[in-house]
């Protein structure tokens, strides 16, 4: 792979667990060009307003510059450097840290970026070291609770949900009970999206979220965003009947939202079809594939046909 997409680059640096700087090296004041979330963190300043400052002068004693840049740009074999810098933490006390530097070269011996981050073994104190160690774990547990939820709505991501049903699924076999997971797409969202921009859609999406998550009747019923325009609802112990009727009730709602949408197909508002899937699972087996079955459900257009004779039967 000869070049990488610069916004793929950009997530990957964002999941790294340590705070993390990208200055350019060719300009001499050395602007940051990116920060993490980390960073913005250690220091409490909103890491977008610190893109473009010099980066010896906002994190290390502007006196050090023409040594440091010595030591940096010195050696047409460097790898990597450590530097001690004296950070303002967020909480407004000093804390000395360590940081290494690697170099991203354009061209042998020219480096045209500089990779800075903290180095987590080589603190200058103990002060630094709870500071630092406390703000690592405090992202980590920030991209755990990321990885299991989504971030625009708030409810359980696709692998949170996967293994909310695996868990029902193997309660719900040896008591024989029916669990049942309903998939509700987003009728032309890409066309809502173009329309009124991704705030909007984003906001659009919060509403369905909410109308989906207010309407469940169980504490152990759980919902989920699993795909950009698709969310999911597991219901146990209910007849495949009432189910059905549920999710009826919920496309109703989303209807009744009244989030105008001239592009829809379906009418003047924003409106959702509905996948079914439902089992009561057989005695000794582990696997199941309710989600993948909803959603092949949706995408027939199945389910919607079934949930239009449910209701007309209401």
């Amino acid at each position: 792979m000869k070049y990488i997409d610069k916004n793929i680059l950009i997530q990957a640096l964002d999941q790294l667990p340590v705070g993390t700087v990208l200055v350019d090296a060719r300009q001499e004041h050395w602007p940051v060009i990116y920060m993490n979330s980390i960073i913005a963190q250690l220091t409490g300043l909103d890491a977008q307003t610190l893109l473009g400052c010099p980066w010896q002068g906002l994190l290390a004693d502007p006196a050090e510059l023409d040594a440091q840049r010595e030591r940096l740009l010195g050696s047409p074999t460097l790898v990597v450097r450590h530097l001690k810098q004296r950070w303002q933490s967020r909480s407004g006390e000093p804390v000395d840290l360590t940081l290494q530097v690697s170099p991203l070269f354009a061209r042998p011996g020219h480096p045209a970026y500089w990779l800075i981050s903290v180095d987590i073994d080589q603190l200058a104190d103990g002060s630094g070291e709870d500071t630092l160690r406390l703000a690592l774990r405090d992202a980590q547990l920030r991209l755990l609770h990321l990885d299991r939820s989504d971030a625009i709505t708030g409810l359980a991501s696709r692998q949170a949900f996967l293994e909310a049903v695996q868990r029902h699924w193997a309660i719900a076999g040896p008591e024989q009970r029916r669990i049942s997971v309903l998939v509700f797409q987003v009728e032309a969202l890409e066309r809502y999206r173009e329309l009124y921009g991704r705030h909007a859609a984003d906001s659009c999406l919060r509403k369905i979220g909410h109308a989906l998550n207010g309407s469940l009747r169980r504490t152990g019923d759980v919902t989920a965003r699993v795909a950009d325009n698709r969310f999911a609802a597991l219901v146990g112990a209910a007849e495949e009947h009432q189910a059905r009727g549920f999710a009826a009730q919920i496309a109703r709602k989303v209807r009744e939202l009244a989030i105008h949408h001239p592009r829809s197909s379906g009418g003047r508002y924003v409106s959702v079809n509905i996948g079914f899937a439902s089992a009561v699972p057989p005695w000794g087996e582990s696997e199941n594939h309710l989600l993948q079955q909803a959603e092949a459900d949706v995408a027939s257009g199945a389910g919607d046909r079934r949930a239009d004779m449910q209701a007309g039967q209401g």
